[in-house]
């Protein structure tokens, strides 16, 4: 189709390079003329203003000498000029002396009407002529210049300058329309019709343009992208033209897909799928067909599926991450992309289910070469940070103190230098296993580089004392574990370690502040000779291997028979023995005899209490026995045996206790166990039953350092108590008029209404006894009467008649 000439390129580029030509030239002519204009007014008065000068002297001597004819001459003259057309010379006594008039040019003429327009001169001009001996002393001289023929001159040259301006840039636009049609319009029109004629042939190898411009790069680009095109067209020419071969266009195409692919109703019901879903789930076609997409899914219930769906178009499809289960009960992650579509006017959801199980290992890969030591499997330095500065915010909440070992091997390099770096690496591994196996599952183990390894305890105790222990029974057994030697190759290596240990928070440390402290304790210990660990906080060191051999300690005094149950004997206000309580000693063999307050706590933090609490119970109830059948008197009721919360709360706490009893052949009676106020708060439910099935066999109970803990007296209703024993806090200096008497008071008139005894321990003077007794107490435990003493010496006690045993 041919394009009006109006219409082409290079017409339109001419058309507008003329009229912008046009009016630039416009505007730069009329500038011109304007300014044209200006000069020519001052060159016309400029030009009369000499004629008038030259002709002023003669004109002043014609008048002085009334010289007609000299004067007739002058005005002649002046209008001989084009631009003056009236000349009038008059003397002093306003005599015309000559006068000279010709005809103007007329002013009806177009240039004269455009010069008059535009350009206003001063047409009439009078000269004063200056005459000696005059008694008016001068004349004048006046001339009328012709306007129409000095505007006209001036019409003139500007309307030819500006013809001349319009011809030029008519001839410009008529250049640049030829060259605009050669190089642009033409192999434009060719390119048209080469991309035309394109329709008709395939051949696009000759090219209507081949200059190395604009043009030329944008008829290659389009032959190469005809080309392209043409090779897509022949190729999906040749797919469609196969696959319109077979009646299931369809099919084939959802048949052969390299992805699973799953048709389903709305509801996720599958009722069609491919053979690669067929090989994917390893399941036979018959079998998924009707069934629900859930039932392959490890992570969707068929509600799930139809809530998903049900918001579901046509336009947007749906891409989610789900865990495909085979029928050999491997699974495997797939990215699967639901979108719904209408067929035969029914709705549908097409699933396209991809294996990712590749990209999902590679993630993995890259997950763990991140955050995980690629030589042992452990933690790396920016994982191990990350989680410590977790524990430091996480402390903020539930106020938990952590710690951080710090171990560095001793003369690795020796190990590494000798037999190389792949034993090197093996003993690492060897170590990194050790590690995993002792530490708890919450702990963090890393490794730094080379031989550094770095354990996060996050939440070891609710004290930094307790936190410390526990950091100090673990580096213990780190420190046991390396004293066992690797084999590697057929080499035996000992490998011993250096550790530092950093309890926090400790004010506000971060991270790398955790981590210096444990760093500075590392190198103490290499500077005290290394195969030990250190605390930061020197006190907190000594404190905790203080502890640390108390532990150990206790596991040897029960193996060797260094506890000991020494007894204190209760009596009434006669004096008289009713009972006795049972009390743990340590005789252990290097310092000697040590008291229950250094060890009972540590015992109950480490779990010991449970074993050593049933050996107290076990030889208590012997020991109470063998009393019996020696003989006790009528005035002694029981003994009294302190029970730890842990032991008391174990399953099988009552069914020992009955067994015992029943080995024993001891009543119930006789037996007293004391219990604390916390251990009733915290575990009311299980308190209270576990107490009333051993009331049933006669057991009674009291409520130790009554006073000291948070006592409820709504829960004193409803436990089967018996006995309240007022801590020696309150016992110690009391007299009637201290404040102590005021609670003592209050706590025997708590008993009485609940109908409970009362026991003051730690009464140690006359003054005290009797303070209690005023108070109403009539039964004391204390110095006063005795101190703890062994089984055979408290027998003796009750045989005979006995003193008041003093300090």
């Amino acid at each position: 189709m041919g394009i009006r000439f109006r219409d082409r390129i290079a017409y339109k580029q001419a058309r507008s390079v003329l009229l912008i030509s046009l009016v630039l030239g416009l505007l730069s002519t009329s500038w011109q003329i304007w300014l044209d204009l200006g000069e020519e007014r001052q060159r016309s008065v400029a030009e009369i203003e000499r004629i008038v000068s030259l002709h002023k002297d003669t004109a002043q001597r014609a008048i002085y000498n009334l010289n007609l004819m000299q004067a007739e001459e002058i005005t002649r003259t002046l209008i001989s000029h084009p631009a003056i057309f009236h000349a009038q010379l008059v003397d002093d006594f306003g005599d015309t002396l000559a006068e000279s008039l010709r005809e103007p040019l007329p002013a009806e003429g177009v240039f004269s009407g455009i010069g008059g327009y535009f350009f206003e001169v001063n047409t009439h001009i009078n000269t004063r002529l200056w005459v000696p001996s005059s008694n008016n002393g001068s004349g004048n001289l006046v001339i009328d210049l012709d306007a129409a023929y000095i505007a006209s001159n001036f019409a003139r040259r500007a309307i030819t300058g500006l013809m001349l301006g319009l011809l030029h840039n008519v001839v410009l636009a008529g250049i640049f329309l030829l060259l605009f049609y050669r190089y642009l319009s033409k192999p434009v029109l060719n390119i048209v019709e080469w991309v035309n004629g394109l329709r008709h042939t395939t051949d696009s190898s000759k090219l209507p343009y081949a200059e190395d411009d604009e043009i030329g790069d944008l008829v290659r680009s389009f032959s190469g992208l005809w080309h392209d095109r043409q090779l897509m067209t022949n190729r999906l020419s040749n797919t469609v033209q196969e696959l319109s071969k077979s009646e299931h266009f369809s099919r084939s195409l959802m048949e052969n897909a390299g992805d699973a692919m799953f048709l389903c109703r709305p509801d996720s019901t599958i009722v069609r799928v491919n053979n690669q879903a067929i090989e994917t789930l390893a399941r036979a076609r018959e079998f998924l067909l009707g069934e629900g997409l859930a039932a392959f899914s490890q992570n969707y219930s068929r509600s799930d599926f139809q809530s998903m769906f049900s918001e579901l178009d046509e336009k947007q499809p749906l891409t989610f991450e789900d865990i495909q289960l085979r029928s050999d009960g491997k699974h495997f992650p797939v990215e699967a992309r639901a979108i719904r579509l209408n067929l035969n006017d029914q709705s549908y959801i097409l699933i396209q289910a991809r294996d990712i199980s590749v990209r999902k290992e590679a993630e993995q890969k890259i997950y763990e070469l991140a955050f995980f030591d690629t030589l042992t499997g452990l933690a790396n330095r920016r994982l191990f940070l990350d989680r410590l500065t977790s524990s430091l915010e996480l402390h903020h909440v539930n106020y938990r103190c952590g710690a951080v070992l710090f171990m560095d091997l001793d003369r690795f390099k020796t190990i590494n230098d000798s037999l190389g770096h792949g034993v090197g690496d093996r003993l690492l591994c060897g170590i990194a296993d050790r590690l995993k196996a002792i530490l708890p599952v919450e702990a963090t183990c890393a490794r730094f580089g080379g031989d550094e390894f770095v354990i996060l305890l996050p939440e070891a105790g609710r004290s930094a004392d307790a936190c410390a222990e526990v950091a100090a029974q673990i580096a213990q057994q780190i420190l046991d574990q390396m004293t066992t030697p690797f084999e590697i190759d057929e080499h035996l290596l000992y490998s011993s370690t250096s550790i530092g240990i950093s309890v926090f928070p400790a004010g506000d440390s971060t991270a790398m502040d955790v981590l210096r402290h444990a760093d500075t304790a590392l190198y103490r210990v290499k500077a005290l000779g290394r195969n030990g660990f250190q605390f930061y906080d020197p006190e907190m060191q000594s404190s905790a291997q203080e502890r640390l051999q108390i532990e150990k300690g206790l596991h040897q005094a029960l193996e060797q028979g260094e506890l000991e149950l020494w007894f204190q004997p209760q009596v009434d206000g006669q004096s008289r023995i009713i009972g006795a309580e049972a009390l743990l000693r340590w005789q252990h063999p290097v310092k000697g005899m040590v008291p229950p307050a250094e060890f009972i706590q540590i015992a109950e933090e480490s779990g010991q209490i449970i074993e050593i609490g049933y050996w107290v119970l076990s030889r208590a109830l012997g020991q109470l026995a063998a009393w019996r059948k020696q003989g006790l008197p009528e005035h002694f009721r029981r003994l009294a045996i302190n029970i730890s919360p842990m032991q008391f709360m174990q399953v099988d706490f009552v069914e020992r206790l009955f067994r015992l009893l029943d080995d024993l052949d001891l009543p119930g009676l006789m037996v007293e166990l004391e219990i604390t106020e916390n251990m009733l708060l915290n575990n009311f439910e299980v308190a209270s039953s576990k107490m009333k099935l051993l009331r049933q066999r006669g057991i009674s109970f009291a409520i130790d350092d009554f006073g000291t803990g948070y006592s409820s007296l709504k829960y004193l209703r409803y436990l089967p108590l018996d006995i309240l024993k007022i801590d020696r806090s309150f016992v110690s200096n009391l007299s009637p008029s201290s404040e102590a008497a005021a609670i003592v008071e209050a706590i025997i008139a708590t008993a009485d209404r609940l109908d409970l005894a009362v026991i003051a321990e730690g009464v140690e003077t006359y003054s005290e006894r009797d303070t209690l007794t005023e108070l109403g107490c009539h039964c004391f435990q204390g110095y006063l009467f005795s101190k703890p003493v062994p089984a055979g010496t408290f027998y003796n006690l009750l045989e005979g008649e006995w003193a008041i045993v003093s300090d």
